[in-house]
């Protein structure tokens, strides 16, 4: 019988609580907050919108909402599956 681990680290996932379920954040792209507009936001003079359901951490894993953006902040982020501009999960480091 074989075993086989395979372990991805692509960060340090934080973690938060909804109830008995918890969300673990995989965000595998980084940059800074460039730009913030009505609906949507630059990373690294890109621009990108959040999926309805977006998860917005901060490095703690303490929930944050899109009113904590700053232009300079440093993120890690993760792309909703088949698109190139919706991210799906966020992490914002703030400044100390």
């Amino acid at each position: 019988m074989a075993v086989v681990i395979v372990s991805l680290t692509l960060m340090s996932t934080p973690c938060w609580a909804d109830g008995d379920q918890q969300v673990a954040v995989i965000a595998n792209r980084d940059g800074k907050i460039t730009a913030i507009y009505e609906t949507s936001f630059q990373i690294d003079h890109k621009t990108y919108s959040l999926t309805p359901d977006a998860v917005i951490l901060d490095r703690h894993g303490d929930p944050l909402t899109t009113s904590d953006f700053r232009v300079d902040i440093e993120v890690k982020y993760h792309l909703l599956k088949g698109t190139a501009d919706k991210i799906d999960q966020i992490v914002l480091y703030l400044p100390l």
